[in-house]
């Protein structure tokens, strides 16, 4: 499973002037001719050749890079694919090692720099984002947690649940009343077990989306029993039963989180566009919103997906901006290039403990103007 603590804990990884991390997004899904026969091994070895081409650095970063590139073969020789995408991060100087497999389509990447390259994993984790799943009816229920690494159980209920059909005797119409009670008190009975379960694993992983499959009945009885607070974070429905195969559950999911997120990624921006334009507490546009990473006010930084802009950073004070000054405007260092400017803003919102929001369809097309903006703790 892959969160934002993961992103966060990445860029937090120590960086020096002489210090560099190999990050590697590598499309390995079996599915693709390319692939087969080990095809992504040929692929890393063509993206080490360009990134050594491409390297003006002295001659010790050079041989880092190499070890690095010897460190990836070696973990690949033995690689067996288990998704569709692979991410390493690698810096054998301090013993680092990160990988995961993804269950989600990746373009492959490689990048040879200060911190790791953290941005096509944050997209990744803003599109598929953690969520719950449950899967129920009258006596059976799965509860799952979905993200882009794949799917888990957290737990499984099964509950006696007795027939409420009635066999003949001397007293059938009392004897099937009895039974039909019996039946739903204990279908209800399951229906609370469920609930109760549901809302320990919310609280162990912090899930604050859910989407519940199965049954029409079993679904509206066990939704009667949840608290408010659950009701509140369900998205949607699927049609899923409880012995549903991954791929047909993730099939229906898919409908339904794409849904939900450009829902909550339209109201996102529309409120912050709507502070903007009273002056209250939003930005918008590059210069504003550096500005405000820069002061460090910066609460949820929302960017348009395609959205890409160059710039400067400064070697003395790390501001960065737009200007094509050589010169810093706030301390006179020099600047230099950063082609990556919008990712180097979202690490440091991210260090200081801030959300970055990639946003995409209707809501990208409303931040087109601006193209990125900042709602502001203060």
């Amino acid at each position: 499973m892959i969160s934002h603590d993961d992103i966060r804990q990445l860029q937090r990884y120590p960086s020096g002037h002489d210090s560099f991390i190999l990050s590697l997004y590598l499309n390995v899904d079996q599915s693709d001719a390319a692939n087969l026969n080990r095809g992504f091994e040929t692929r890393v070895d063509g993206l080490f050749r360009r990134v050594a081409e491409d390297q003006n650095s002295h001659e010790e970063s050079k041989q880092n890079f190499e070890t690095e590139c010897r460190r990836v073969r070696q973990f690949l020789k033995d690689y067996v694919p288990k998704g569709k995408a692979l991410v390493v991060f690698s810096d054998s100087r301090h013993d680092f090692w990160w990988q995961r497999d993804l269950q989600v389509e990746l373009p492959t990447g490689l990048r040879w720099s200060a911190k790791p390259w953290v941005r096509p994993l944050l997209e990744v984790v803003e599109e598929h984002d953690r969520f719950g799943v449950v899967l129920i009816d009258k006596q059976h229920a799965r509860i799952l947690a979905v993200d882009a690494a794949g799917m888990e159980q957290q737990a499984e209920i099964l509950s006696d649940v007795p027939n409420k059909h009635a066999t003949t005797g001397t007293d059938h119409i009392w004897s099937q009343g009895q039974m039909d009670r019996d039946h739903t008190n204990h279908v209800q009975s399951h229906a609370k077990r469920v609930a109760d379960e549901l809302a320990a694993v919310i609280d162990r992983m912090k899930l604050n989306r859910i989407v519940i499959g199965g049954p029409v009945e079993a679904t509206s009885i066990f939704t009667g029993t949840l608290p408010k607070r659950i009701q509140q974070i369900i998205i949607g429905t699927i049609t899923a039963p409880v012995d549903a195969s991954d791929d047909r559950i993730i099939t229906e999911l898919r409908a339904v989180q794409e849904k939900a997120e450009q829902e909550d990624e339209a109201k996102i921006v529309d409120a912050m566009i709507t502070a903007a334009m009273k002056g209250e507490r939003a930005v918008l546009g590059v210069s504003d919103t550096l500005g405000a990473v820069q002061q460090g006010r910066v609460y949820r930084l929302v960017i348009a997906r395609d959205f890409h802009v160059e710039g400067k950073e400064c070697d003395s004070c790390r501001v960065l901006v737009t200007d094509a000054a050589e010169k810093c405007s706030f301390c006179s260092g020099k600047l230099e290039p950063a082609p990556d400017l919008i990712n180097r803003a979202s690490h440091r919102v991210l260090d200081m403990g801030g959300k970055v929001q990639l946003v995409s369809g209707e809501a990208a097309v409303k931040l087109a103007e601006a193209g990125i903006g900042a709602v502001l703790r203060f």
